[in-house]
């Protein structure tokens, strides 16, 4: 019996089901609403070290977009998410190996987490304070996580698909 050769993970089709990635979204949903809820409970303001002079457990909230851009533009941000989700599940099928659909999992989790937010409360809860960089969340890292790895994704594949056609 003749093996199939290997294909790359990242280039491979998948014939699975959607369900997979979908519940990986709504795990990294649920984990992001699960850890702002725990923030939620202390104090405004308030800065716990976890890892002294490394890591805290800040309660912030946040009306902008990432390193405080946009302030006071909570409406505007949503209106903008809802038409990124809307066109994120008008292109899913588009998704169509593993390596995108884990990439669209965490783009769905992490703009769902945030949109959660400013239409529950006005406002974004952050709560991983690094100390040097802004403070972010669960949907923060889901976004930032996937989009990375969509551009490094298509520049992988753009520059492999031009060294195979030269």
């Amino acid at each position: 019996m003749k093996k199939k050769p290997k294909e790359e993970l990242s280039v491979r089709k998948t014939g699975s089901p959607s369900w997979p990635y979908l519940l990986l979204a709504l795990a990294l949903l649920v984990l992001d609403q699960l850890t702002k809820a725990l923030v939620r409970t202390l104090p405004l303001g308030s800065r716990m070290p976890l890892l002294p002079g490394f890591l805290w457990l800040s309660h912030v909230e946040n009306t902008g977009a990432s390193f405080s851009i946009l302030q006071g533009s909570n409406a505007l941000l949503a209106w903008v998410a809802v038409i990124v989700l809307g066109i994120l599940i008008y292109a899913y099928g588009s998704f169509r190996t593993r390596v995108e659909r884990v990439i669209y999992a965490l783009l769905l989790a992490g703009l769902l987490g945030n949109l959660v937010d400013r239409l529950l409360f006005g406002a974004v809860t952050d709560f991983v304070d690094l100390g040097w960089f802004p403070v972010f969340n669960v949907a923060d890292s889901c976004l930032v996580v996937g989009v990375s790895a969509l551009v490094a994704y298509e520049l992988f594949r753009k520059g492999h698909a031009k060294n195979v056609h030269s």
